[in-house]
């Protein structure tokens, strides 16, 4: 098949939806509407009979609807092609995924170099100014005419990931899943200033002739530039460092000219040039706006956790750790909103030096995390019933595979630690559970699986919000000495903190912030006055180390030790009130409290505590 040229699209490939009348009209933001309008849009995949496995993937801003194949223009495999496919994270054999040329684009769907509808030429800078919303609604508008009710799940990253907040806003109830990737809830001042930089650069080019250049005449050096521009924002210093250095380009020292020396200048260039061929200078100037003028909390009276207020979709929220474009502080904005109306977010920062384009290039820890994330939600929802089989596992080192256990017997209690036993006879079916410091999340898989819990959980560690994230359970990466504050107020039936208090910079801070976030809080910890400690430091002088304490006082991250009588003090200071109260003896076996806080204070190696206030 021969290419297609830019200024010669009605060749392309895929499928074109043609809008056209009253009911189809779409109303922009900017108040003007299109009468007229085609969607470019490629599928992959099978749409079951029930039409419950759709997934919407938008692109980014340079992208487009070939996500999964090769590209009719560039030669080149689709975008999103290491991803998306036959046995891949998104699965074509189990989705139907939907990829389409957004509005504004120019590579099938109505923009800028597209005929005005009275055939008079093309729009041209005459075509409306369009926003991120503008292109949801016409997603909208192909989703429901392919007879869709709802996505299994809206997908994107970098301007595709504002798409799915946008779709996550505009239409709540549409989508079980959405996952944000590499993305911001607004466009900065300072990714402003670049794509400002970027359309003068194409305006300065006097062959952009005020946007009513010929399609065949492309402004190429105007865009060229705009493209090297942005190319440099994709990458991180320590990418660009080693895959050019100082390296020279085909020769052996300096021209002391201004030819290409630098092999990276070599590689801009040549990013520039490729680009003019497959994108139209108008569109680039129009989609950059739109991207500007991204701001979901503005339209909704200056709150993030407004715009996300109607929705009960699971979200999965992707960063990565040197992406200066879209840095991971604008993820957690998006985290912290969606907890604070007690939204089911996930949230994991990837540790990547790849800059932020490492969202397309191959990331298995990113890939291992979308997986766990998108079976967790399918399985969930029933939406394949043969579709997880059992992972090998250490059940030592990795979390439960909740997608699977679902289906599974639940856990024998001889299985389970005896402190995440009685933590799940505290605790009521069905409820919303928020697991501070929760590991791998084997006390959410417990709960999940015993009492049928929502589980949602807290952790630091990058590699606990890995494995749990990616066995399907629903944990941000944070810091609960920092985090807490963002999460609202009753929000959950239980706040649990299983073994953790005493390593908080804070606890009584902490606890008193978690008798606010649950109606009810759990708390579990090692008790300081057990009489093995005691005996250690009375006959030994010495501090103890064992299966409850297994750290040296040098390296402990242990900050506050307490005894049970020290935490009962807390809560009468805190006006906690005690609903029920247990302790677990050396041997590991649950105790009652016949004996009083004293002698339970002297034999209770554990102490588990349900709270309420």
């Amino acid at each position: 098949m021969t290419a297609p040229k830019l200024q010669d699209r009605k060749n392309l490939p895929g499928h074109i939806l043609h809008f056209e009348g009253e009911q189809d009209a779409l109303v922009l933001d900017s108040g003007q509407r299109l009468e007229a309008y085609s969607i470019a849009y490629q599928t992959y995949g099978t749409l079951n009979a029930a039409k419950s496995n759709a997934v919407m993937i938008c692109h980014a801003l340079t992208g487009d609807q070939f996500v999964a194949e090769r590209h009719p223009v560039t030669g080149k495999d689709g975008w999103w092609d290491n991803l998306v496919g036959a046995g891949k994270v998104v699965d074509t054999d189990r989705y139907f995924v939907i990829c389409s040329n957004i509005l504004g684009g120019c590579m099938g769907s109505t923009g800028p170099s597209s005929m005005k509808p009275d055939g008079s030429g093309v729009w041209g800078i005459d075509f409306p100014v369009i926003t991120i919303g503008d292109m949801v609604k016409a997603q909208k508008k192909l989703v429901d005419a392919l007879g869709i009710g709802k996505l299994f799940a809206v997908i994107g990253g970098s301007m595709g990931g504002m798409q799915t907040l946008a779709w996550a806003s505009l239409y709540p109830d549409m989508m079980h899943a959405v996952l944000p990737i590499a993305t911001a809830p607004r466009h900065s001042a300072q990714n402003i200033a670049f794509h400002e930089v970027g359309r003068q650069s194409v305006m300065a080019d006097p062959d952009w002739n005020g946007g009513t250049y010929a399609v065949e005449a492309q402004p190429r050096r105007g865009l060229s530039v705009a493209r090297m521009v942005a190319h440099i924002t994709y990458l991180s210093e320590s990418a660009l460092h080693r895959k050019f250095g100082r390296s020279l380009q085909n020769r052996e020292g300096l021209s002391f000219g201004f030819d290409a020396d630098f092999q990276v200048e070599s590689y801009l260039r040549h990013q520039g040039s490729s680009f003019v061929d497959r994108f139209d200078a108008n569109s680039y100037l129009y989609i950059t706006r739109a991207m500007d003028y991204f701001d979901l909390a503005a339209e909704h009276d200056g709150s993030l956790a407004k715009a996300f207020s109607a929705t009960n979709a699971a979200f999965c929220v992707v960063s990565f750790s040197s992406d200066w474009l879209f840095p991971t502080s604008e993820s957690r904005d998006i985290v912290h909103s969606l907890n604070a109306g007690g939204k089911n977010v996930s949230f994991i920062e990837i540790q990547s030096d790849k800059g932020h384009d490492a969202f397309l290039l191959d990331e298995p820890e990113f890939y291992e995390v979308l997986d766990g994330f998108l079976k967790g939600r399918a399985a969930r929802l029933g939406l394949f019933g043969d579709f997880y089989e059992p992972a090998a596992q250490d059940a030592a080192h990795s979390a439960p595979d909740i997608a699977h256990m679902a289906a599974q017997p639940a856990i024998s209690p001889k299985e389970m630690r005896v402190d995440f036993q009685i933590i799940g006879d505290m605790v009521r079916e069905n409820a919303r559970i928020l697991d501070i410091g929760c590991g791998e999340g084997d006390l959410l898989a417990y709960l999940a699986i015993t009492k049928k819990a929502a589980g949602f959980g807290l952790e630091l560690s990058l590699d606990g919000v890995r494995s749990a994230v990616g066995h399907g359970l629903s944990v941000i990466q944070g810091d609960a000495n920092i985090d807490l504050h963002y999460y609202g107020e009753r929000t959950y039936d239980y706040a649990i903190l299983s073994h953790t208090l005493q390593a908080m910079d804070n606890p009584a801070e902490t606890l008193n912030r978690l008798l606010n976030i649950g109606k009810e809080v759990i708390v579990s910890f090692p008790n300081f006055g057990h009489w093995r400690v005691r005996s250690h430091l009375m006959f030994g002088g010495r501090m103890p180390v064992n299966e409850t304490i297994p750290y040296s006082w040098w390296e402990t991250p242990n900050i506050h030790f307490c005894t049970i009588r020290d935490f009962e003090a807390l809560c009468g200071d805190l006006g906690a009130t005690i609903v029920q109260r247990m302790t677990i003896d050396s041997q590991g076996q649950k105790t009652d409290h016949r004996f009083g806080g004293r002698l339970n204070n002297l034999l209770g190696e554990q102490a588990v505590y349900l709270l309420s206030r």
